[in-house]
C-alpha cells in the first residue's frame, strides 16, 4: 500500500453532530443506513480531514439517529508540500491514503456511536462493516478554494 510513503499522524477526532430523534424512531420496520464520506484540507496546519456521516432511518427522509464525525490527519510538512501539493496548486490524497483515513474515521465513529447510545434503546443500532474501497475508488484531489 502506498499510504506508508507519507508521514502522518491521527491528531484529532471531532463529533460534529449527534442526534437521537425519538419521534422518528419506530420499533418495527426495515432500517436504512445512509452514509456519507468527504475530505477537506487545512493548508496552514498541513492537515487532511475525513468526515463520515451516518443517518439511520425507518421511514424515508425521517432519520431517528444521526452521527457525523471528523478525523484530523496531520501530514508531515515536507511530505505535504513536496508529495501532496501538485503543480496546479491542488493537493493529492492517494486512494490508498484516503481509504486508510476513512477506515480510521469510520472505526472511531463506530465507537462514538456506541458510547453515546449505551444504556438506551438506540444502542442496538450498530454501524455495520463498510467496504471503504467501494466508497473511495479514486485518488482525492483537494483545492484550496
Amino acid at each position: 500500500m502506498t499510504y506508508n510513503q507519507l508521514g502522518f499522524a491521527f491528531t484529532g477526532l471531532r463529533t460534529i453532530s449527534f442526534a437521537k430523534i425519538d419521534a422518528a424512531h419506530k420499533k418495527t420496520g426495515e432500517i436504512n443506513l445512509i452514509t456519507g464520506l468527504s475530505f477537506g484540507l487545512d493548508i496552514d496546519d498541513h492537515t487532511v480531514t475525513c468526515t463520515t456521516e451516518f443517518s439511520f432511518e425507518k421511514k424515508k427522509d425521517q432519520p431517528f439517529l444521526i452521527l457525523k464525525v471528523q478525523g484530523l490527519f496531520e501530514i508531515d510538512k515536507n511530505d505535504f508540500m513536496n508529495k501532496m501539493k501538485q503543480d496546479d496548486g491542488s493537493y493529492l490524497v492517494t486512494q490508498g491514503l484516503a481509504t486508510h483515513f476513512a477506515v480510521l474515521t469510520v472505526g472511531s465513529a463506530r465507537g462514538i456511536l456506541h458510547a453515546k447510545t449505551e444504556g438506551t434503546v438506540y444502542n442496538q443500532y450498530l454501524l455495520p462493516t463498510i467496504d471503504i474501497k467501494v466508497m473511495v475508488q479514486d485518488d482525492i484531489i483537494l483545492n484550496n478554494k
